[in-house]
């Protein structure tokens, strides 16, 4: 959810943001399980990877690495079980797929990818809480296999009446196109770009369906 996209989709995400703006819906916790498969390489990753796109961008935010690191590791352990897409989808309620694709960059930096984006619509608000993002990125895998990459944090701008923008991780969200303030944290899939960047250049939609497929300016 970030920069400029044209598409149809755009006028009914609009119009589902100003309805669930109100609503709080909290997402689903529950005990982790036992990884295995593609997501249990991007578990075991994570903690190494996390903490080397940290440290390269931490002291420009003014932010410790030790509040960092464990507003990141909560973030993790809150999202053990939305590794399952299917626990993500059914239980937790991140059901709504933006735009009906699968994004990635076509810009002239071809900066890479961000995977298909499921919202939350019930956690539109004012509020952010490290432990439920409004959005979670999985990126196709072989398969049809979903695997969990990265989060975004998002505010409806229009409702947001203080004068300093909301901040989260030490760092300001932005407003985008959508007239969102917006976030994304890449906990598990190492972002050369940071672990704060918009884009990945180590995402594929590779094996997204290609009638489904997208592009994202």
């Amino acid at each position: 959810m970030h920069a400029n996209i044209v598409s149809p989709h755009a006028v009914r995400y609009s119009r589902l943001l100003l309805a669930a703006g109100a609503l709080l819906v909290s997402a689903c916790a529950g005990d982790p399980s036992v990884p295995s498969g593609p997501d249990a390489v991007a578990r075991r990753n994570a903690s190494a990877n996390t903490q080397a796109s940290v440290n390269a961008g931490v002291n420009a935010q003014g932010t410790s690495n030790a509040k960092l690191n464990k507003d990141l590791a909560a973030l993790r352990s809150a999202m053990s079980r939305h590794h399952n897409f299917e626990y993500a989808r059914d239980e937790a309620q991140y059901n709504f797929l933006f735009m009906d694709m699968c994004m990635v960059d076509d810009s002239e930096e071809n900066l890479g990818g961000m995977g298909l984006h499921y919202v939350n619509l019930g956690l539109l608000d004012t509020e952010l809480d490290v432990t439920k993002p409004e959005a979670l990125l999985y990126e196709p895998g072989p398969g049809g296999k979903l695997v969990l990459v990265a989060v975004e944090y998002a505010i409806p701008a229009d409702q947001w009446t203080k004068d300093e923008p909301p901040v989260l991780f030490g760092q300001e969200l932005k407003v985008n196109s959508f007239n969102l303030y917006a976030l994304h944290v890449w906990p598990w899939k190492n972002n050369p770009l940071g672990v704060f960047a918009p884009w990945n250049p180590r995402v594929s939609c590779e094996y997204w369906n290609a009638g489904h497929s997208g592009v994202h300016r």
